[in-house]
């Protein structure tokens, strides 16, 4: 191959890779529009040069207007398209009469400058179409993907997007708040229930409920939806106790009629005995009797549903009264301390309640500790909200019983009836604040109550 051919070659590639690569370059950096219509009259120009040199309106280089003016509908869209398009009908014109066409028959010639031109048209109205629908197809799954982000990021569930081989590809924010980081991890490694059906419940290591479920996506993908249910799971728990609570009344009812009648006069004829003949029996005798009618009371009590008389009440005055009156419990006193900190909040509560409330947990964290020990009471403030804390360094609670400490009847220890903590729920959540425990075997028990610092509307 000559020299002036190769390099008449090498001018035709450069000029297309130059195309190419400024119509990428211009596509990122949003030049302004009469730039590039500069830029596209220079390259018409270009090709022009190049067919009139190479045999003029009828050399095989006109094909180099095509790209030019798929590159205006690239850049410019199916308007851009069209001006350009007719620049290079312009220049194949002034290519034709300028060097003519290798044909002498100039009809022929004219008949094929005309089809070239209109060719020129044609491609810039469907190369413009084309661009136009892809920019517009473009934007469409830009909307898409922002809103299925925005949808994802705000939807109160996990989602996991996993893949063919059981492995976490995606997760939203919800879901990385359940589960943590659990991108690249394989489900068995998440899950412990039964991943491979279309249901299942979960618990988290945080402790909370979730139900999950899962659908399959194309390409085996599949995607596992992870329901956040502790507040429902709680608010059953609720229900459940209540209902028992209610059995209590009917069954405490039932008791205090067939019980009490007759339990006071084995009383008073026991104190008649006491009163005549002095002795140990009878002692123990009035002692049970009298165990037996605070226990019909104690059921009477968690049978009713606690009445209040608010006041404008500091806790922690409160709670300073009852500390100091159960440091003189005669039953506790050199083997239990009590360690109070507290700041002064005010809120609407039920004084009698609430102190009832302390010295039932006060109690039970002494009887928690049969060697005795510290217990630690603390009344802090939160937002909108009074906190009293109260821990002991007792044997602790077992996970398995913790769900059920404010059940009635349940109890660990012997001789207890366990209506206390569920007396001590009910008249929180009465106040239209919450309860919660923490403990674990051999590490001591802490109990945590909310209570609203205005009366619940």
């Amino acid at each position: 191959m000559a020299i002036a051919e190769r390099r008449f070659f090498q001018l035709i590639a450069l000029q297309l890779v130059l195309l190419v690569g400024s119509a990428f370059w211009t596509r990122f950096r949003t030049p302004d529009t009469r730039f590039l219509f500069a830029m596209f009259t220079l390259d018409v120009g270009a090709a022009s040069l190049l067919s009139a040199w190479t045999g003029g309106a009828s050399s095989l280089l006109v094909f180099l207007y095509f790209p030019v003016i798929a590159a205006g509908a690239y850049l410019l869209g199916r308007r851009g398209a069209l001006v350009v398009a007719l620049l290079s009908a312009v220049g194949l014109m002034g290519v034709g009469w300028y060097a003519g066409t290798e044909d002498g028959d100039q009809l022929l010639a004219y008949w094929e400058i005309g089809f070239r031109v209109l060719s020129f048209v044609l491609v810039g109205l469907l190369s413009g179409q084309l661009a136009e629908s892809l920019e517009r197809t473009g934007k469409e799954l830009q909307f898409q993907r922002v809103t299925s982000e925005v949808v994802l990021a705000r939807v109160r569930a996990g989602v996991l997007i996993v893949d063919p081989n059981d492995r976490i590809v995606e997760v939203n924010s919800n879901g990385r708040l359940l589960l943590g980081d659990i991108v690249g991890k394989r489900v068995t490694d998440v899950f412990t229930g039964a991943v491979y059906h279309r249901a299942w419940e979960e618990t988290t290591p945080q402790g909370r409920h979730v139900v999950c479920s899962q659908a399959p996506l194309p390409a085996e993908e599949r995607v596992v939806v992870v329901e956040d249910v502790t507040d429902l799971w709680e608010m059953r728990e609720r229900a459940e106790r209540d209902e028992r609570l209610i059995g209590v009344g009917r069954l405490a009812a039932g008791l205090a009629h067939e019980i009490r009648n007759p339990l006071a006069s084995v009383m008073a004829i026991l104190q008649m005995l006491r009163e005549d003949n002095p002795n140990r029996q009878v002692d123990l005798a009035l002692g049970e009797a009298e165990r037996l009618n605070r226990l019909v009371d104690e059921f009477l009590e968690a049978s009713r549903t606690p009445t209040l008389r608010r006041a404008q009440t500091d806790i922690a005055a409160l709670a300073t009264t009852v500390t100091e009156a159960f440091a003189s419990d005669p039953r506790f006193v050199g083997s239990v301390s009590v360690e109070l900190s507290a700041v002064s909040i005010v809120a609407d509560i039920d004084p009698d309640r609430i102190r009832q409330v302390l010295w039932n947990l006060l109690t039970n964290a002494a009887q928690a500790m049969p060697g005795g020990g510290k217990v630690g009471v603390r009344v802090e403030a939160a937002p909108d909200a009074a906190l009293v804390h109260v821990a002991d360094q007792g044997v602790g609670i077992a996970a398995a019983e913790l769900p059920h400490i404010f059940d009635p009847f349940f109890t660990r220890r012997a001789g207890g009836t366990g209506l206390g903590l569920a007396l001590v729920d009910q008249i929180i959540r009465i106040h239209g604040g919450s309860i919660a425990v923490n403990s674990a075997p051999g590490s001591g028990t802490s109990f945590t109550i909310r209570l609203p610092l205005g009366a619940p509307t």
